[in-house]
């Protein structure tokens, strides 16, 4: 299965080109067979970015973004990669494999794409609705709320009439009362059909691909039967509330025009909508429900920091804590817009204006800020078993902090709130002192930055683009000095084996791209091939001096301690082969 899927992604990325993918999004200027233009991922006046179509792959010498073809579609488009490879897919016209994707057959998928289209054809019936005389309640509500025209179609609200209009519309488009009840928009109550969103001001949910998927629907016609402020609509075949953030197709045009600094998540609708109308218009909503890891990744396509703006009341709270920790476990930074109790930021913009809400945001708390001033709040201070409380549930929350200069910095505002000594709260969380201008904790660079040296470098580089001079012959395996690099040789010397040219492309879905950063950005200064074959050459020799160099090294060390003569052979022997390979690698 895992071989099948590998051939079909090596396959996908043969038949699409990388240079017409990225033309899509990014104006691309040839230079010889590479195309440049600025990158898309960070904000740059000069080019840096450049499109390899040999190998495709792109790279930016700006920022080191780097990848393939699904790569890039899954980061610019800011969708999961299952999703990217579909989108390419389809493009080239190539079925998914069925083994494990068994879900996504063919019928399954045409099923979907008349949901899609079922879903757009209601939103646009409900938007131009508001041009019926049967609109006054959603027009008086559009003014009460006073949301401007561009708004509107921003977002495009809309109005559901009455219980059969949209049956009518939908049935005159081709559509099946079957299809309907699918997409989630009718019931039948007996023998009856009707809108479930019937008198009530429609709110479209749309996802980052831009297709209306499900739709939010508030009250506005209090004498009916309907008792519920909001409806919304139910988990179907093309929606997962798990798995959406309203406002997501809003948030990515943004960024196709722009760099997002930050991204506001809130609860609702109406709350996004305040937002927006104040010029905040980063803001998203998760609809009320938990926040989920699916979410949280979302958020990280478009921006690595996050403020949470969840109502002030006890709930939200609750709900700002569970949603801080998905947020931080996905490696995003987090900070908590700190409402005043009992005001959402709809009600805060409205009475105290979008300055107020700023103010707010310059002063968001970090996530283990705004823990700290969580149990502040719920313990009383003033006694002293709500001191002690306090002080034992807030070094349970510094002592999960990886940075030891981070807990000595929240560890002071626990003493400054409890006056505990710094011994005894460091002894409660077991934290032992930080030492003076001890150096702060940082991930090893070698996680993401293999040991090469200049040789070993050039003979991947070699290898991955498929230079001709490279001989499949050569033992080099062994000799090289880490497992990721080993694993990139491995796979290049395979497609040589079998009549095939290495593609870089090929190794952004078994690599890190940092892995793969040196080789993406290499550059064979020469055309010269002959040249380029004896440095090569040269640099293999490199390697195998450097290993036996270090043999020798470590047998002239078992000699010393046992002096045994057949050791000693062994290092002369060595020697011997040294002086032979150093005679013939040149300096370089």
């Amino acid at each position: 299965m895992a071989n099948d899927w590998r051939e079909f992604i090596e396959k996908l990325l043969s038949q699409v080109n990388i240079v017409n993918v990225i033309s899509r999004y990014v104006p691309l200027k040839r230079k010889g067979n590479k195309h440049w233009g600025c990158c898309p991922f960070h904000h740059e006046k000069a080019p840096s970015f450049v499109v390899n179509e040999d190998s495709q792959y792109y790279y930016c010498f700006g920022c080191k973004e780097s990848g393939n073809a699904i790569s890039f579609i899954q980061k610019i488009e800011s969708i999961e990669r299952i999703d990217a490879i579909k989108m390419l897919a389809d493009e080239v016209k190539m079925e998914l494999p069925q083994s494990g994707f068994k879900e996504d057959d063919g019928k399954s998928r045409e099923k979907r794409n008349r949901l899609f289209a079922l879903m757009r054809d209601a939103a646009k019936h409900y938007h131009d609705n508001l041009s019926s005389p049967k609109a006054k309640n959603a027009l008086d509500y559009i003014k009460s709320r006073q949301i401007p025209a561009n708004l509107v179609t921003r977002f495009g609200f809309g109005v559901s009439v009455d219980g059969n209009d949209i049956i009518d519309f939908l049935e005159s488009k081709g559509y099946t009362k079957t299809e309907m009840k699918e997409a989630g928009l009718i019931a039948q109550r007996g023998a009856d059909w009707y809108d479930v969103f019937y008198g009530r001001f429609m709110i479209p949910i749309i996802n980052n691909f831009g297709e209306v998927v499900a739709f939010g629907g508030r009250l506005i016609t209090p004498e009916t039967h309907i008792s519920r402020k909001y409806v919304n609509s139910t988990n179907t075949l093309i929606f997962d509330k798990s798995k959406t953030l309203y406002a997501i197709n809003l948030l990515k045009k943004k960024k196709q025009r722009e760099k997002i600094n930050y991204v506001i998540i809130c609860e609702g609708y109406m709350d996004v909508l305040a937002l927006h109308k104040a010029g905040f218009d980063t803001a998203v909503a998760n609809m009320g429900t938990a926040l989920t890891e699916t979410q949280a990744k979302l958020l990280r396509n478009y921006s690595p920091n996050v403020y949470v703006s969840y109502d002030g009341d006890n709930a939200g709270q609750l709900a700002t804590m569970r949603g801080l920790d998905i947020l931080k476990k996905m490696g995003l930074n987090v900070k908590v817009v700190c409402l005043p109790d009992e005001l959402d930021p709809d009600d805060l913009i409205k009475a105290r204006g979008k300055e107020a809400y700023q103010k707010l945001l310059d002063e968001a708390l970090t996530l283990t800020a705004y823990k700290l001033e969580v149990l502040r709040k719920r313990y009383d201070l003033t006694t002293p078993d709500g001191k002690s409380s306090y002080g034992i549930e807030a070094m349970k929350v510094i002592k999960a902090l990886d940075n030891p200069v981070e807990q000595e910095e929240y560890l002071k505002i626990v003493h400054a709130n409890t006056g505990y000594s710094f011994d005894a709260l460091r002894k409660q969380a077991d934290i032992s002192v930080v030492e003076e201008n001890a150096p702060v904790r940082q991930q090893e660079e070698a996680t993401s930055s293999p040991d090469r040296d200049k040789a070993q470098l050039f003979i991947l580089a070699s290898v991955a683009y498929g230079k001709d001079y490279v001989s499949e012959e050569d033992d080099i395996y062994t000799l090289l000095s880490n497992e990721e690099d080993r694993r990139i040789y491995k796979y290049c010397i395979e497609k040589i084996r079998e009549g095939q040219t290495p593609r870089l492309s090929a190794l952004y879905d078994i690599e890190k791209p940092e892995t793969l950063r040196a080789i993406a950005e290499y550059e064979f200064m020469t055309e010269d091939k002959e040249t380029l074959r004896r440095q090569y050459e040269n640099c293999v020799k490199r390697l195998k001096i450097k290993r036996i160099e270090q043999d020798k090294a470590r047998i002239v060390k078992e000699y010393e301690q046992s002096k045994d003569a057949k050791l000693l052979m062994e290092i002369v022997k060595l020697e011997k082969v040294l002086k032979n390979l150093k005679s013939g690698a040149d300096d370089d």
